[in-house]
């Protein structure tokens, strides 16, 4: 049963209608399909359009809604209560029009009897063939193509939808979204390219896991046909360094510039890393009851102008009583850091106070300084019997508890040739400069150690930087340039020199010494010690006057303090370092300065000598 709400033309056969309107005189109305319209009626009279999209204007007298479900003939339809003519029948809105045998109908609900009885209120008349569809449904099952999201997975035919519903069969239609319709061969890529067919290890992030990926290689093979020949190359495209080798093929390769492989051959280094990481500790006692002193900052310090490492440090206003002198002794203290030791005796204190704040500064050297003023008595000393060096220096030292590391050549003194004056420290310094030396602390002991600013190289090389870079020769450290968090380069030339003359006072010998190899024609001034008395101290004393010479570089760079097995930790003072850059180059380590606090990181500033004349 329809509720409409104007009269409708009157069709035999037709269900009764209940009409809330006034009677409509016969006339013909336009037909307005809001749906799909499929129909095939060469007969009607107007405009049928097969666009399941648009909506379809037919002259045909009434008014079809959503859909003619299907194929019928469309007529004008007769006047109220009258049949339609024999043969045809005509659809009704919102019915399909099957053929039935009508019996006409009564006006305003009486009807005769007929083969197709009324309907009653709400009810269907007659079965019916077509199902109604649903809205937003199809009328009928749909085979459905999963599609790719973005990509359809193989080709289909694809029937457009009509607004509400689709009146036929779409073939292949999938509307499956972020899905794959079909497996697909998944290639393994190498970072940045893919070289050859090939069987490869899956890198993971950092990890490497069953076998590395080898380059990629290409060849270039003439073609049958076109008569172009290109040249026959080979190319391989690395992402790494490898080893050069004479007459290998040509490398495209995409990162630093690749030289034969450096290192580490040096027992201590540093190699090249994304980041470096060490937990840092920095603690204090007191010796030699190892009382903990508090302190929140350290600066520890030593260079080859002196004798001993500095420190300087803050620390609470109770630190000023803690580590006050005893009997006009000054107190010992052990500063740790990243588990390296470094004992100094307390020889300057200082009492901070301002508003809202109290501290103390303190600062000190290494216990060796007991050796020289105040705290050391000057004596007088002359050597009555010939003795060595190193025993002058051990009889100065002999009963202060301060013991020697000698690292110099040592050579024979003539008895009645020295005598001096003064503290066993300045005892010592005396003979160590005469071979042209220096004096340094042990860090955590009361230790002298004699060292020389170019001392001799593995297998008896003179140390001269010009030897530097001979064969045989392995540096102490070795570090990458990732290392180095700052560099500072200061010139320093010294003068240009190759020989000078060397030579004692009352007793001991004169030699000239000069570079091997040049025409010491570039004399520097002539030097004179008491204890040049044999050619062994001659030759150290000239050593150390001509590798200061010549155009050299003070290189200032810092670099994190690394603690564990083959790693440098704080870097002394003499070491040779080597620095492997893209041009690697070595140098001695000529002041170190390592600066530490509670939460900030902990860095160490280190000053290379490198000789500008000298290279690999």
């Amino acid at each position: 049963m329809d509720l409409v709400f104007s009269r409708p033309r009157y069709v035999p056969g037709d269900p009764l209608d209940l009409v809330f309107g006034d009677t409509l005189a016969p006339e013909i109305l336009p037909l307005t399909l809001q749906g799909t319209l499929y129909l095939e009626a060469p007969e009607a009279t107007g405009t049928l359009l097969y666009d399941n999209r648009l909506p379809a204007t037919v002259s045909t007298g009434f008014t079809a809604r959503h859909q003619v479900a299907a194929p019928a003939q469309v007529q004008p339809v007769a006047p109220w209560g009258q049949p339609a003519p024999a043969g045809q029948s005509s659809a009704s809105a919102w019915q399909s029009a099957d053929r039935a045998a009508a019996a006409p109908v009564a006006p305003w609900g009486k009807t005769d009897r007929a083969d197709t009885p009324a309907r009653t209120a709400w009810q269907a008349a007659t079965p019916v063939a077509q199902q109604r569809g649903m809205v937003y449904q199809a009328c009928t099952p749909l085979d459905v193509l999963a599609a790719i999201g973005w990509q359809l997975a193989v080709p289909a035919t694809v029937n457009l939808l009509a607004p509400h519903q689709v009146a036929d069969v779409l073939h292949q239609l999938r509307t499956v979204s972020a899905q794959q319709g079909a497996p697909i061969s998944a290639r393994a890529h190498a970072p940045h390219q893919v070289a050859t067919p090939a069987q490869r290890a899956i890198r993971a992030r950092w990890q490497v896991a069953a076998q590395l990926i080898p380059p990629g290689l290409t060849v270039l093979v003439p073609p049958g046909e076109g008569g172009i020949t290109p040249h026959p190359v080979s190319l391989d495209l690395v992402f790494a360094c490898p080893p050069y080798e004479q007459g290998a093929p040509i490398d495209l390769v995409f990162g630093h510039v690749c030289l034969p492989p450096v290192g580490p051959g040096a027992p201590l280094f540093i190699l090249p890393a994304r980041y470096f990481m060490q937990a840092h500790t920095l603690v204090a006692h007191r010796l030699p009851d190892l009382a903990e002193v508090p302190i929140f900052d350290a600066t520890l310090s030593a260079d080859a102008g002196s004798y001993a490492w500095t420190f300087n440090a803050s620390a609470p206003a109770s630190v000023f009583e803690q580590l006050a002198p005893t009997a006009g002794v000054p107190q010992q203290l052990r500063i740790t850091l990243d588990g390296i030791p470094f004992a100094f005796i307390v020889d300057s204190l200082t009492h901070d106070e301002q508003f809202g704040r109290r501290g103390a500064r303190i600062a000190g050297r290494s216990i060796t300084a007991l050796l020289g003023r105040p705290f050391a008595r000057e004596t007088q000393r002359l050597n009555s019997a010939p003795i060595t060096a190193q025993q002058l220096a051990l009889q100065a030292l002999d009963l202060t508890g301060v013991g020697l590391s000698w690292g110099l050549e040592d050579w024979l003194v003539p008895a009645g040739a020295w005598s001096h004056s003064g503290t066993a420290l300045a005892a010592v310094q005396a003979i160590v400069e005469a071979a042209g030396g220096y004096l340094q602390s042990a860090r955590n002991a009361a230790t002298l150690l004699a060292r020389h600013p170019y001392p001799t190289l593995a297998g008896g090389i003179p140390g001269g930087p010009w030897n530097w870079y001979a064969s045989g020769v392995t540096p102490d450290v070795e570090l990458a340039p990732d290392a180095l968090v700052t560099t500072a380069i200061e010139r320093s030339d010294g003068p240009d020199l190759n020989a000078v003359y060397v030579s004692g006072q009352n007793q001991g010998v004169s030699r000239l010494v000069k570079r091997t190899g040049s025409a010491a024609d570039k004399l520097a001034s002539p030097v004179t010690d008491p204890l040049i008395t044999a050619n062994e101290a001659a030759r150290q004393r000239g050593t150390a006057i001509l590798g200061a010479a010549g155009p050299k570089h003070l290189v200032r760079v810092s670099l994190p303090v690394l603690t564990g097995p083959s790693q440098p930790g704080v870097l002394d003072v003499g070491q040779l370092v080597q620095i492997n850059a893209a041009q690697p180059w070595r140098g001695r380590v000529r002041s170190v300065s390592v600066a530490a606090a509670f939460g900030r990181e902990v860095r160490q500033s280190v000053q290379i000598e490198r000789h500008l004349e000298v290279t690999p």
